[in-house]
């Protein structure tokens, strides 16, 4: 080989050396430059007050308890936004007597959300002074001193642990036919076996429980219509063997 070849080659392996190190170095600075943008993005987002919460949204709820929401809430106004304990937000509002559900989240680049599904009212029940709106699971909520409008009035206690009750009472109003319910004057929940009507010609009904109330609804109907005059109890619980006490 001679000495101009030798030359040549050396040069050409110089060359491939020196791309090779480029190649290395300009990885290396495209990786540093990733960790530094993703190093970056991680403080921006967990830790800068440019992605902080600033408002509060609050659906679901009527204007005069929104502020009892946010109170409840306790929302970290000022904490990142990625790093607040949505979880923690929705239990606490969950708790609000008028909350069925409660979903928290994140609007970006600054607002928390909190989207409540009120519990709707079926029934209202009177302690005392006060009156409540009551649910399909029997649960009070909705306190006021008047009596709350578009629903029918439930006899039933208010202790806390007296829900199944309640909810019995409520199953009754709401799946009485309306040939029924138009003729009850109120509805009494003493126990879950135990609901009795009243209607407007003075008489009780013994329902017993929330089951079967179309079946115990149609015998009323027809023990209705045999009696000349206004009996004082039907009894219906047991539908396939109604009792009426004069």
């Amino acid at each position: 080989m001679s000495v101009a070849a030798r030359s040549s080659g050396s040069r050409d392996f110089a060359a491939r050396v020196r791309r090779q190190r480029l190649r290395r170095v300009l990885t290396g600075l495209i990786v540093l430059a990733g960790a530094v943008l993703v190093g970056l993005a991680a403080w921006l987002v967990g830790w800068s007050d440019a992605l902080a919460v600033r408002d509060v949204s609050v659906e679901g709820v009527s204007e005069d308890r929104r502020a009892d929401v946010i109170e409840t809430a306790q929302v970290p106004v000022g904490s990142p936004l990625a790093r607040v304990d949505t979880g923690a937000i929705e239990d606490r509002v969950a708790a609000l007597p008028e909350a069925a559900a409660v979903d928290v989240g994140r609007s970006w680049p600054n607002t928390l959300t909190i989207e409540v599904t009120p519990r709707e009212p079926l029934a209202a029940v009177r302690s005392g002074e006060v009156w409540y709106a009551v649910d399909e699971s029997g649960v009070l909520f909705g306190e006021s001193s008047r009596r709350p409008e578009g629903v029918p009035v439930l006899e039933a206690p208010t202790d806390d642990d007296e829900a199944l009750v309640r909810a019995a009472g409520v199953a009754m109003v709401t799946g009485l036919p309306s040939a029924v319910r138009d003729r009850v004057e109120s509805v009494r929940a003493d126990s879950e076996a135990d609901i009795r009507l009243t209607l407007a010609s003075g008489a009780t009904v013994e329902m017993g429980t929330a089951e079967r109330i179309d079946r115990k609804a149609e015998v009323l109907l027809a023990l209705i219509e045999k009696q000349e005059e206004t009996p004082s109890v039907y009894d219906v619980s047991a539908p396939e063997h109604p009792a009426v006490t004069p």
